[in-house]
């Protein structure tokens, strides 16, 4: 069960690394997201437009409200409204 919602989207800059045949890449992009905490991680849920990259990306970070989050993708889930929905394990 989540622990709190921001209801609102608001945009957010996320930075992720994607596994590719010849290494890996550093990619970023703005999207419009609701951020949802559920112990022990989180869940950002995008709104489209978002880039297609994100469904293979392995680590992730992004600033919220002025709080610093950077993790692990556990999954991502492409829903069917178009969002994307990232569960994020955590990392120091």
């Amino acid at each position: 069960m989540p622990d709190a919602t921001d209801a609102t989207l608001q945009p957010v800059n996320i930075e992720y690394l994607q596994d590719t045949l010849f290494g890996v890449n550093t990619l970023a992009s703005e999207c419009m997201a609701q951020l949802v905490r559920a112990a022990p991680g989180v869940q950002l849920r995008l709104a489209p437009p978002w880039p297609a990259q994100l469904l293979k990306a392995h680590r992730i970070s992004f600033e919220w409200n002025g709080q610093a989050y950077r993790g692990v993708v556990q999954a991502a889930e492409f829903l069917t409204n178009g969002d994307l929905l990232l569960d994020i394990e955590p990392q120091p």
